[in-house]
């Protein structure tokens, strides 16, 4: 009797020393649980300043007519007018292409068949042209200004209202290169808006617990906003002097 006495007893201790250890265990688990969650999030802001090394500039013309063949001589002068302007600039013919054909018979338009049966008008619209691609964006920039050279030499620009992309586009194309700097320059502001937040809430600022680095982002220059809308990305590749800009995530631990 005396033995089931202390072997109770044994037991009893035992189970008060597990359910004790265990809420302990728990408690510090609690403890380090709301210690891990005592967290400041901030965004660091990068921006800098480039120039666009590449542009890319159409100029497309067309010919009207009933003869293709003749249309075809026709595009082949208008090809020589403009290849020679465009060399007359400075380009080279590595920086020169043409650009496809696009025919449109009137005749053809099924839209429009009962207004042409009875046209004697030209029945072919031909359009094509040539893409200048270069690195020297401001000569595109400055040639773009005395396009009115063509037309003195008889040459019948066509205007594609429907181009998604400003005429002539410009492009950044050396992100690598200032990306670990503007990387670094984002962080460092992240770091000094986590150590203000500490301070002010009286609180020690701990180590990185995550972060993300977040988008680049290639806008036009004088750009307020972070918008990403069509219209801003539209101004950003119509214009050579662009800033590019940062906005990285971070979370700090707070002490």
């Amino acid at each position: 009797m005396g033995i089931n006495k202390m072997t109770l007893l044994v037991c009893t201790l035992l189970l008060s020393l597990g359910i004790v250890g265990a809420g302990y265990s728990i408690g510090k688990g609690m403890y380090l649980i709301k210690k891990m969650s005592r967290t400041v999030t901030v965004k660091g802001l990068a921006e800098q300043a480039v120039k666009s090394d590449l542009g890319i500039w159409e100029i497309n013309y067309r010919e009207v007519g009933s003869d293709l063949l003749q249309i075809d001589q026709r595009l082949q002068h208008d090809l020589e007018v403009v290849t020679a302007f465009l060399k007359q600039q400075g380009f080279t013919d590595q920086e020169i292409e043409r650009t496809p054909l696009k025919v449109e018979d009137r005749l053809a338009n099924i839209y429009n068949q009962s207004s042409t049966q009875n046209e004697t008008g030209p029945r072919y619209v031909v359009t094509t042209g040539v893409r200048v691609r270069s690195p020297n964006v401001d000569l595109i920039q400055q040639t773009v200004q005395i396009t009115e050279k063509l037309l003195q030499q008889g040459i019948q620009l066509a205007f594609d209202v429907g181009l998604l992309s400003p005429n002539p586009s410009f492009y950044y194309t050396q992100l690598d290169s200032i990306r670990p700097k503007m990387l670094s320059d984002a962080t460092k502001s992240a770091h000094i808006i986590a150590e203000q937040f500490a301070k002010d809430s009286q609180s020690k600022l701990g180590p990185i617990q995550r972060a993300s680095q977040g988008v680049f982002q290639i806008m036009g220059r004088d750009t307020s906003t972070m918008s990403a809308d069509w219209n801003s990305n539209q101004n950003a590749m119509g214009s050579i002097d662009k800033k590019v800009r940062l906005v990285t995530t971070i979370d700090y631990l707070l002490k």
